[in-house]
């Protein structure tokens, strides 16, 4: 049966069909490593190799180099239809994509050094930089520090990380990015989580590298987007693009809601009572709906939100703060959405969900992680929101 919130976008073009065809068709391959990404932290080679043959690592990646630019709502669908199979690689994909969006906005040279050879490159960020100290040099500075949290970065060829930004007189002046290859830098193993394991997200660790001038930014200068920029992919400001992140998180919930069907569907009783089957029972129909429900309802929040994104985008026209508020309110809403919607659905598959050996639990594990990354948070989105709703323009965030 057609499953509520199954299919991507509301009227999906060409080019979203085509990426989600060739998702698809690497399907298999993810979803046969999927347990063992959770068991070793890391994405297995196979798995990279796959989503690099299906393109999934180009989404971000100027057109003018090879690669593809995708709208936001495009990669939502997108890495959506990947976390059906393995949401670890959803979420590999995602920073790729999020990273590039930034790397885009570097001069002409920096770009060069990222996809001059090839525009199938992943990427991993750490925007943060505590610790991370910086000296400078003729032509650039060498920086040393620690990056956690790297999600991807055992296979990232690239980092784009946070550093201090320094003046002429070698004091801090501010906050920066920087971008590095992964060749200079080194791994910690650091991540033994409960979720996403499979995302391998260690900490990268700069002993005295050399970044050039060309790969460095201000981070002020990306908050507002660039609406010159020649794609309407890199109009996009930092705050709007944490709508990507929930792209992962609405293909673990509809993952859910599938495999919940297939147990009502087999026939599967409701213990210690005396329905022979979960679907005889009123209260795991009215379940079901509303978990049905609630998934449908992130997914039309997510969509409302990337249509005025990319409509923007598109147009090079400046969203108003109340505007970009919303658009962090209705990611935020739609994370409680499936997170909601997962609780009634782990119910209705009852204890047995919780048994190391069914996937359910996996994906459950690794939605519980991902919604607590702070982009999502429900509580700040709420701030912000209100805050504009009320005409009260002092920020909560820099990422609006």
């Amino acid at each position: 049966m057609p499953l509520s919130g199954n299919h991507p976008g509301i009227r999906p073009g060409e080019q979203t069909r085509a990426l989600v065809e060739a998702v698809r068709a690497a399907s298999p391959v993810l979803a046969r490593h999927a347990d063992c990404a959770d068991g070793k932290s890391r994405l297995a080679d196979e798995v990279v190799q796959a989503l690099r043959e299906a393109g999934m690592f180009r989404l971000g990646v100027p057109q003018r180099f090879g690669g593809r630019a995708v709208p936001v709502g495009v990669s939502l669908d997108v890495s959506s239809e990947i976390a059906l199979s393995c949401p670890a690689s959803g979420w590999v994909v995602m920073i790729t994509y999020v990273a590039q969006q930034i790397a885009a906005s570097f001069g002409d040279e920096a770009l060069q050094d990222l996809w001059g050879k090839g525009a199938d490159v992943p990427m991993c960020g750490v925007f943060g930089n505590v610790g991370v100290t910086a000296v400078p040099e003729e032509g650039g500075m060498r920086v040393t520090g620690r990056w956690g949290w790297a999600s991807g970065c055992r296979h990232a060829g690239w980092a784009v990380v946070g550093v201090p930004l320094l003046g002429s007189d070698g004091e801090v002046r501010g906050r920066g990015l920087a971008l590095i290859p992964t060749e200079d830098l080194t791994v910690e193993d650091t991540w033994d989580m409960t979720g996403m394991r499979g995302t391998g997200s260690d900490t990268l660790v700069a002993d005295d590298v050399f970044v050039p001038g060309h790969r460095l930014k201000n981070f002020a200068d990306l908050l507002e987007g660039d609406p010159a920029a020649q794609e309407p992919l890199y109009r996009v400001a930092p705050g709007a693009m944490t709508m990507a992140s929930m792209g992962p998180l609405l293909g673990i919930g509809r993952a859910i809601l599938r495999m919940t069907m297939e147990s009502v569907e087999g026939g599967k009783p409701m213990a210690m009572s005396l329905y022979p089957r979960l679907a005889d029972s009123p209260s795991v129909q009215a379940q079901l709906a509303d978990a049905a429900t609630l998934i449908d309802s992130a997914h039309l929040h997510l969509v409302r939100s990337a249509a005025v994104v990319d409509d923007a985008a598109t147009a090079g026209t400046a969203l108003e703060l109340v505007d970009r508020a919303r658009v962090r309110m209705d990611v935020g809403h739609a994370s409680a959405c499936l997170r909601n919607a997962v609780q009634q659905l782990l119910t209705v598959n009852g204890a047995g969900s919780f048994s190391r050996s069914e996937a359910i639990q996996r994906y459950w594990r690794d939605l519980e992680t991902a919604a607590r990354h702070p982009t999502l948070n429900p509580g700040l989105a709420r701030e912000m929101y209100g805050r504009a709703l009320a005409g009260d323009s002092r920020p909560v965030s820099p990422m609006v």
